[in-house]
């Protein structure tokens, strides 16, 4: 009986459920035969040690034999083998006279057989042979046969399968074989079991298994599968370096390219293999090695250097005996990256180099020349100028196909070459740096550019010109603009004899958000640019300063800025001028959406993304999409928001400052429903992504100042909003103090610095003045309301409040609009005025109801039922003389404005100007509202009260 060890992999089986309840029905019921196929490496064996530990294999003796891979097959090798095990089993009867025949295949069962048979011809002794092995096997007991590799018997154990296989069957029979290899007589078996390579997803749980953990990253296991094909033993054979320390889990990340060393097992097997295929096969798979993609026959051979018809011979074996595979009609490869590597490894260099020149040669003949291929190949032979020329060629062409990703990774890999040559070396940095502008691009690119600028080898102007673009991509993309900004101030010097890049590069810094030095100094810079400029006829350089000029004028609500933004063109023929336009609007809508012009920044926003499909330039899309999340948080627009975020922040990838805005959209929709704790955390991941974009900055700290108050963490709240305060001076841009301002005077206010929050308004006041910035204005209002509140002026602090409530509105940005509205309400009644309480506080119950934010609805509900009934128990009467409500929506009626005009002004409902009209109308006794326009009607009929 055979005894079988077990190991880790032993107790790892996964994928096969379906095969072993075939094998173990096959045992448990009536003889059958089942043909266990499939290629090397894809778990026969494991599949038959499965099924011999399963309890249908209980109590019955396990007979295994094994053919092994010999020139010569030894005759009947495997059933030997298997029948040799009897001589542990006790028999369950004496062994009949015919089974004398096995003497000479089995002496060590001599003492169990009866006395060995006469001789006779050739034909008599095989077919007592044959008997006497199925004989022997009934004597056995209940048994069951296993042969495996039976592709490498001998004919002669093919025959006496045949003999086992025609009933009456004694035992079940149970065989494996490769299909592609020579198999043995399929036609009685009952059952063929094809087994294929394990899904990714069943890779993923054998890896876990084997590395004895709950489970492993799927994009390990992918990239595994990819690298293994779900060949089983390859799996294993490379996780086994893992668990061994030869590798580990980083080599197999996607895009860590082929660290994972060849294991050794593999790479013998198939050493082996090749071996035993012969000559012509071994070059036909060397040259698929070589050629690293599936190809046709016609290259096959021209990298093999064989004759055509050797050839195409070899290529057919190769095919037999599974070492290459059909992937697509008529294209062939290796089954796998690993055993791609396993059989290319070993070629020795000169022989490497110059299957690589012929690789070069027969993919360069072809119609349509694979670029990136052909750099490959003439890379490994050796042919350094046919190399990088072919690498400029695949790299213009992933550029103008869209493909900047795979274009950044050919130069990158080039200029991380020692022998690339130094007039090329300059040509691909100078490349990657501007394409790099044009993408999203990861820290590799960053890496490899600041390590260009940092060759002295390199030419001056080259250095110069990556250098600018190294700091532009440091400040648009990375938000490091510190570090953006210093490469730039080196590389404007170096360019004084290019004075278009030195004006881009100056243009550049004149944009206000990045960096915390002052407006006055980006001012300076954008003058430098225009000065240089002059009457420059580049068209893009013209454009690139004209779209900084207009962005710095609207970034600091400049008023002239829309005459700017009037004289850009609607169009432009240039794919470049097109994109610096597309850049304009981005930045626009960006600018106006801090400023408060929303319904500018989407019209900006609009003009971008379609003027973007045209100009291929993913960081601006990035930008675009977050400018729209924050608005969209700013204004109401919540609904899948935080889906939306979470997307767009993924995309964004380890560029984190691209995420930013998402990051300031979560913690404002967080703030707003209230959620304090969660609203810091979002703001603070926004202010780490992005430390030095200013308004972003501003926006993040007035956040997590906010959520202090909430939290009642007064203290802190002051601490976040004073070192706001001082960002805000430096910059000298308040407009980008909107909601700084406001959380800045109550933090104060509640800390009982009462002259701190009246001086810091007064200089916001003075920061803001003659700028065109609506979301500022309503933040100063919001700040003398907080004041007055202070001070106990009740009137003062409501009709600060309520103006402030309008403009929101206006802008719109309904919950600041609705929470104005309920401080409005709350001075109203504090003031006496119970009537415009109620008004006041059901608009803001309007403007919660319509964010669907139920904890407020219902505390303004009860604010509502206090303000109604204390009106009700003391609330002046005004009898027929309009109350001071009535008389401001009759005024207005004689002004011109319809019903809803007024609501809008006055922050009402509809409905309520409607009955303050009626009961203006009555009280003057007049039937129209041309009579309201015309100023008749008394409330006394006397005409006392003159509208």
């Amino acid at each position: 009986m055979s005894h079988h060890t077990t190991s880790p992999v032993a107790d790892v089986f996964v994928g096969r459920a379906a095969e072993l309840d075939v094998l173990v029905r096959a045992v448990r019921g009536s003889p059958a035969v089942v043909l266990v196929e499939g290629e090397a490496g894809v778990g026969k064996t494991r599949l038959v040690r499965e099924l011999l530990r399963h309890p249908a294999a209980a109590g019955r003796t396990v007979l295994l034999g094994r053919c092994h891979p010999l020139r010569s097959p030894l005759p009947y090798g495997p059933v030997v083998d298997a029948l040799r095990h009897l001589r542990e089993v006790p028999l369950a009867a004496a062994l009949p006279p015919i089974t004398g025949a096995l003497h000479p295949l089995l002496p060590e069962l001599a003492p169990l057989l009866p006395d060995p048979l006469p001789r006779a011809d050739a034909g008599t002794e095989r077919h007592r042979l044959f008997r006497a092995v199925r004989d022997l096997l009934v004597v056995a007991g209940p048994a069951v046969l296993v042969l495996e590799d039976v592709h490498w018997a001998d004919e002669g154990t093919h025959d006496l399968l045949r003999y086992l296989a025609h009933p009456p069957r004694e035992v079940p029979l149970v065989l494996t074989c490769r299909r592609e290899d020579r198999l043995p007589p399929t036609r009685l078996a009952d059952h063929v079991l094809g087994l294929a390579p394990l899904a990714p997803a069943h890779v993923r749980e054998l890896a876990a298994g084997l590395l004895r953990v709950p489970e492993v990253p799927e994009d390990f296991a992918v990239e595994l599968h990819r690298r293994t094909a779900g060949i089983p033993f390859a799996v294993e054979e490379v996780l086994r370096e893992i668990r061994e320390g030869t590798a580990d889990l980083d080599s197999l990340r996607p895009g860590s390219g082929d660290r994972v060393p060849v294991p050794l097992l593999l790479r013998d097997t198939l050493a082996d293999r090749l071996d035993r295929a012969g000559p012509g096969v071994a070059r036909v798979v060397r040259a698929a090695a070589v050629l690293d993609a599936p190809e046709t026959e016609d290259v096959i051979t021209a990298v093999a250097g064989l004759p055509s018809t050797d050839a195409a011979e070899a290529l057919v074996s190769g095919l037999s005996a599974g070492l290459l595979h059909e992937v697509s009609p008529g294209r062939y490869a290796l089954r796998h990256p690993l055993a791609r590597q396993a059989v290319y490894a070993p070629l020795p260099g000169p022989l490497r180099r110059a299957s690589h020149a012929r690789a070069a040669a027969a993919l360069a003949a072809l119609p349509d020349p694979p670029l990136v291929r052909l750099a490959h190949h003439h890379r490994r032979a050796g042919e350094l100028d046919a190399w990088v020329h072919s690498t400029a060629a695949a790299v213009e062409h992933a550029a103008l196909v869209g493909d900047t990703a795979l274009a950044l990774r050919l130069l990158e890999d080039a200029l991380g070459d020692p022998e690339l040559p130094r007039d090329a070396k300059d040509a691909f940095a100078v490349r990657l740096s501007k394409l790099a502008l044009q993408s999203i691009v990861h820290d590799g690119t960053v890496r490899c550019l600041r390590a260009v600028v940092a060759d002295r080898a390199m030419s001056r102007t080259a250095r110069s010109e990556a250098r600018l673009n190294l700091g532009i991509l440091l400040i648009n993309q990375v938000g490091s603009v510190a570090a953006g900004r210093a490469e730039i101030e080196l590389a404007v010097p170096d360019l004084s004899r290019r004075p278009a890049l030195a004006a881009r590069g100056m243009a550049a810094l004149s944009l206000p958000g990045f960096g915390d030095g002052p407006v006055t100094e980006h001012l300076r810079w954008l003058g430098e640019a225009e000065r240089v400029i002059g009457d420059s006829g580049d068209e893009e350089l013209v454009a690139a300063v004209r779209a900084n000029r207009v962005s710095t004028l609207l970034q600091t609500a400049d008023p002239a800025a829309w005459d700017a933004v009037a004289a850009l063109p609607a169009h432009a023929a240039s794919v470049r001028v097109r994109r610096q336009l597309t850049r304009t609007y981005h930045n626009l809508a960006d600018a106006a959406t801090w400023l408060g012009h929303y319904d500018r920044a989407r019209e900006f926003l609009d003009r971008g993304t379609r003027m973007a499909a045209d100009s291929d330039v993913p960081y601006l899309a990035a930008l675009s999409d977050g400018t729209a999340l924050r608005l969209r948080a700013a204004t109401g627009g919540w609904d899948g928001l935080e889906a939306d975020v979470h997307r767009f922040t993924e995309q964004a990838g380890d560029m984190a400052f691209l995420a930013v805005d998402g990051w300031l959209a979560l913690g404002r929709l967080a703030l707003d429903r209230g959620d304090a704790p969660l609203a810091a955390r979002h703001f603070g991941t926004a202010l780490a992504a992005a430390p030095d974009n200013a308004p972003a900055v501003a926006s993040a700290m007035a956040g997590r100042a906010a959520a202090h108050l909430v939290l009642g963490a007064v203290t802190a709240a002051c601490h976040e909003a004073d070192r706001a305060l001082a960002k805000s001076r430096r910059k000298g841009n308040w407009v980008w103090a909107a909601e700084l301002a406001p959380v800045l005077v109550r933090a104060h206010l509640r800390a009982r610095r009462a002259a701190d929050a009246a001086a810091v308004t007064a200089e916001y006041a003075e920061g803001i003045a003659g700028r065109d910035a609506p979301l500022a204005a309503a933040g100063l209002d919001l700040c003398r309301g907080e004041l007055a509140a202070a001070r106990g002026e009740h009137e003062e602090a409501a009709r600060r409040f309520h103006e402030a409530a309008h403009r929101f509105a206006a802008l719109p940005r309904p919950h600041t609009a609705a929470a104005a509205a309920e401080a409005s309400a709350r001075h109203c009644a504090q003031a006496g005025d119970r009537e415009a309480a109620a008004e006041r506080v059901t608009s803001a119950i309007t403007g919660f109801t319509g964010l669907g934010l139920p904890r407020d609805v219902r505390r303004c509900e009860r604010a509502l039922r206090g303000y109604r009934g204390s009106a009700r128990r003391g609330r002046r009467g005004y009898g027929q003389v309009l109350s001071p409500r009535e008389h401001e929506v009759a005024a207005l009626v004689g002004s011109g404005l319809t019903n809803r005009q007024i609501a809008e002004a006055l922050f009402l409902s509809q409905r309520t100007v409607d009955n303050h009209v009626s009961r203006a109308m009555r009280k003057l006794g007049i039937t129209s509202r041309t009579a309201l326009r015309d100023g008749h009607g008394t409330a006394d009929g006397t005409g006392s009260q003159r509208l």
